[in-house]
């Protein structure tokens, strides 16, 4: 178990990673086994390369998801490499440093990072208190109510430093007489307001500070490869020295600047000198020419981000060093404390990113009966690429292969075909076995068998394949009936039942029974509440179960608010280790501020995750509303209750719900041979 803890950036909070290392330094002071991690690194280091640690992605690459629509994809991404990251150095702790951007929505894309790492807060803010609490405001206000509990406090950045020309602060390279460096370069800064008390504008938004950390030059002093770097320039000399300001004087340059100069020096104390409009010479600790004017060159630097490169180990140790001193002590202490949520989030990014892991450790076979079906090969394409699973085609691999290419996909290794005229009198006999207390005749059996989907079924039946997907253009009814013929129910099931994982924009929730059971009675709602609670625990989404009717307790009258009160009951008696709460109005189920009037003391009212609803009329329409109105992501239906995994498509399907839907397949399959 470990915590995540996001330090978000409000407005352009520049140079981030000095309080991402200084935090860090204080809770390893606490005992903590801290470690940093940062989505996006910046694109090239001293050396002309990617600069990106292990663990990150250069925000070049990170703008290129963005452009092509692809913000999922990024999302996972970026979940993926934290993963990895807390496998290889098992940190209890881990701060994100939050994305600070200007070619996209920097407020979005950390909302979405912080969703998807179910991480607390921690605004970092570099204006004055009533300023950052309006930029804290402003940042929190693409959380969502799940932001609302998250902040644990806030950081106040560089709020002393020096300013340039048009009073934006600069941190990099700005200068002696600016930032009161002295000859050695020893800023020091102060302490500033105390860490640890709370402040708030207006009285709004109050926030205690965790730390108010000054500016000190120190921490954003360049190498000369660094500068090298931005010139593009050849450098000579110590590629190692620092330097934080700038000179064009070489007399009175001072041995912690950099010197911009058109000719070679007598002599100066500037440890970086850089010589423009293609003039060569050697000057100084370290030398760089370059074929820029002066201009030029000033304008470059005055534009150096205040960013730290993976390979500069030397700056993240002493600039976490410098910050961690102004954090408060018992605050930092709480922070290092790794405990359970009460209310873990499962955000979509994060769920997608656990289907496709728990897939491929799976390793299944699944078959796809309709296998010339274009949407189907699209997702077979995918499905195989990633490992998610082995996809099983049935029909002519010829025409399978002609419908890939039309499609502009390759159905490579890793895609098995099955010629369905090959094998179907293999499967004869053992129908008429399995139907013959219903009169099945080998005649009869053929005709069935005619049908991939009942074909499939069979070499389901036959552990040849592990699971079946299918309903790209099937109905329901002709998936699920070979599947209630030939696999039956799982033992202990009463009912085979349907939920969709819906993907809302913070978490996931999963909605029950939406496409199978009509008109459940209170003991099939009971069974059908605990079939989801179940499913969703098996999925990594804590059970929390609404029972949704139109009246919240006992406020309404009528034969659903009687069934829904008797099926509550039911399921609660059967299974008491599952939280289980009805009846519930929907808003009640989900909204904190409206649970706390209609159902007091509710362990499920305002945080629900599981809704089931008094009918099939009743949970279609409402998943169809919810999923085309707010544009959501529904993933199902996802059949419970059978011997071995069969699972329905949409006829409006598109390619990612059948990849979803082949993943969830394959993860059945293995919690099943559990």
């Amino acid at each position: 178990m470990s915590r995540s803890l996001m330090l978000l950036p409000t407005g352009k909070a520049d140079g981030l990673f000095v309080a991402a290392n200084g935090l860090v330094k204080a809770l390893q002071d606490k005992g903590a086994k801290a470690t940093v991690f940062r989505p996006f690194d910046v694109c090239k280091n001293a050396k002309g390369a990617c600069s990106c640690s292990t663990y990150s992605m250069s925000k070049c690459e990170a703008v290129k998801y963005i452009a092509n629509g692809q913000k999922s994809e990024l999302i996972e991404a970026v979940l993926a490499n934290y993963n990895r990251l807390l496998k290889d150095t098992g940190a209890d702790v881990v701060v994100v440093e939050g994305v600070v951007a200007d070619r996209f929505d920097q407020n979005e894309i950390n909302a979405a990072i912080c969703l998807a790492l179910d991480a607390d807060l921690i605004p970092v803010s570099i204006g004055a208190c009533k300023k950052a609490h309006s930029m804290v405001r402003i940042a929190m206000g693409y959380f969502g109510d799940s932001g609302k509990d998250r902040v644990v406090g806030g950081i106040l950045l560089n709020e002393d430093a020096p300013r340039d020309a048009t009073g934006r602060k600069k941190l990099v390279l700005a200068g002696k007489s600016e930032c009161g460096c002295n000859s050695s370069c020893g800023c020091s800064g102060s302490k500033a307001p105390e860490a640890g008390t709370s402040c708030s504008a207006e009285g709004k938004c109050p926030v205690t500070m965790l730390a108010n950390i000054p500016y000190n030059c120190k921490n954003y002093a360049l190498r000369a490869s660094d500068l090298a770097s931005f010139l593009e320039g050849a450098l000579v000399g110590d590629e190692n020295v620092r330097v934080c300001g700038v000179s064009f004087d070489a007399a009175s340059a001072q041995e912690h600047e950099v010197l911009i100069t058109a000719t070679v020096p007598a002599s100066t104390n500037a440890a970086v000198v850089v010589l423009c409009d293609g003039v060569e010479g050697q000057a100084g600790k370290a030398t760089i020419c370059t074929k820029s004017s002066v201009w030029a060159v000033a304008e470059t630097f005055s534009m150096l981000p205040a960013v730290i490169y993976s390979d500069d180990n030397e700056r993240a140790q002493s600039s976490g060093e410098f910050a961690a001193q102004f954090f408060n002590g018992e605050l930092v202490a709480s922070l290092a404390k790794v405990c359970a949520k009460e209310f873990p989030l499962m955000s979509p990014a994060a769920f997608r990113y656990k289907l496709t892991e728990l897939a491929r450790a799976a390793n299944k076979r699944i078959a796809l009966p309709e296998g010339d079906e274009p949407r189907t090969v699209c997702a077979a394409a995918r499905v195989a690429a990633a490992k998610i699973a082995v996809p099983v085609l049935y029909g002519k691999k010829d025409a399978i292969l002609a419908v890939a290419k039309e499609q502009g996909v390759s159905l490579d290794e890793g895609v098995e075909f099955i010629d369905p005229e090959d094998i179907r009198e293999k499967y004869v006999p053992r129908l008429v076995e399995l139907r013959k207390s219903k009169g099945l005749t080998e005649e009869d059996a053929r005709a069935l068998l005619q049908d991939n989907v009942f074909l499939a079924t069979m070499m389901l039946e036959a552990n040849e394949v592990h699971g079946l997907v299918s309903g790209a253009v099937h109905t329901t009814a002709n998936t699920i009936r070979p599947a209630l013929q030939v696999i039956k129910t799982a033992p202990g099931a009463s009912l085979v039942s349907a939920i969709f994982f819906m993907l809302m924009k913070e978490q996931v929730y999963v909605f029950g029974d939406c496409a199978l059971n009509l008109n459940p009675d209170a003991d099939q709602l009971a069974q059908i509440a605990i079939q989801s609670a179940d499913t969703a625990k098996a999925f990594g989404i804590d059970p929390r179960v609404a029972m949704i009717t139109y009246s919240t307790g006992k406020s309404g009258k009528g034969p659903d608010v009687d069934l829904m009160t008797e099926a509550t009951k039911k399921a609660q008696e059967l299974r008491p280790d599952l939280v289980i709460d009805g009846p519930l109005q929907y808003d009640a189920s989900v909204m904190p501020d409206v649970a706390a009037q209609k159902a007091p003391g509710s362990k499920v009212a305002g945080k629900a995750t599981v809704f089931i609803f008094p009918s099939l009329s009743t949970g279609n329409t409402v998943y169809k509303a919810v999923q085309r109105s707010a544009d959501v992501v529904a993933i199902g239906p996802m059949l419970q209750g059978l011997n071995k995994p069969v699972n329905d498509l949409s006829r409006g399907a598109l390619v990612d719900d059948i990849v979803y839907t082949v993943a969830i397949t394959a993860i059945q399959a293995g919690q099943q041979d559990k």
